[in-house]
């Protein structure tokens, strides 16, 4: 017995030693941008702090239309969470609850669609939005969110076909359209994969692409992912100049909504994944 708790105890603190170490890890590009964020613009960078400069956070929300280029940021993450969240759940709805020829072949020419990069759909889609005129507006985004997500539809049809049948006849007998079923029954109760979805739109319009709004709009529409790269913080007098310090600053103000909506979701999160996965 006395060699068995010493194994077990051995066991955790080893686990935990390593989530200890790994939290290290993952924190410390964090420290480095808040900690270089505060030196004096000009110094080289560091990982110790060398002043508490916040008058950089100052400069990095007025040398630039900072809040102009959130506004587009808000915009275009609002577009690819509200849209994609709902058309998603439907096709999902459709894959797990309804019958037609053909569905397993659409559902896995559906997924399929996960492995082609996006890089490889760049040119056409421009070419075809420009033709269309859409370049320098938010249609293009809209569009792209109305089809879905591969990813997002897999989750929901997963957790969708889950249900048990009798729901759906009961729902039935009392007069309930399939849109009803959808909407009033299961949309509701599906609320840890609504979360997980919405959350990895968020975090991926937020800030996991700038390529795009490069190509489809013009620099006083651009969300802030792509300006603080693109436009940059300049010393006044000098452009040759670039004010690291001011950028890392922009930068800490740019990735706190990422954090904060992960804290405040990360329970509905891990729920959303594991029970798509268990109950699919």
């Amino acid at each position: 017995m006395v060699g068995q708790s010493t194994g077990n105890w051995f066991g955790r603190t080893s686990i935990y030693g390593l989530l200890v170490l790994l939290s290290i890890l993952f924190v410390l590009p964090l420290y480095w941008l808040i900690t270089n964020s505060l030196q004096l613009v000009g110094s080289s960078s560091s990982f110790w702090p060398g002043g508490l400069h916040f008058e950089n956070y100052r400069y990095a929300v007025t040398l630039i239309d900072y809040w102009g280029f959130t506004k587009s940021s808000i915009i275009i993450s609002g577009i690819a969470v509200i849209v994609p969240t709902l058309t998603s759940a439907l096709v999902g709805f459709g894959f797990a609850r309804l019958s037609g020829p053909g569905k397993g072949v659409l559902f896995m020419l559906m997924l399929s669609t996960m492995m082609l990069p996006g890089i490889v759909t760049q040119i056409p889609t421009y070419v075809i939005f420009f033709k269309i005129g859409f370049i320098n507006t938010y249609w293009p985004w809209f569009f792209w969110a109305l089809g879905g997500s591969a990813f997002s539809i897999f989750l929901y049809r997963q957790f969708f076909a889950s249900f048990p049948k009798e729901l759906e006849e009961a729902a039935r007998i009392d007069g309930c359209s399939t849109f009803r079923i959808f909407w009033n029954i299961f949309l509701p109760i599906s609320l840890p994969v609504v979360a997980t979805v919405s959350i990895l739109a968020f975090n991926g319009s937020w800030g996991g692409d700038y390529l795009t709004p490069f190509m489809f709009l013009h620099d006083d529409k651009y969300p802030l992912a792509t300006a603080l790269f693109s436009v940059g913080y300049s010393f006044p007098g000098d452009q040759r100049i670039e004010m690291t310090q001011v950028l890392n600053a922009g930068l800490v103000i740019f990735v706190l909504p990422i954090i904060v909506v992960f804290f405040i979701g990360q329970r509905y999160l891990v729920e959303g994944v594991v029970s798509s996965a268990v109950k699919g």
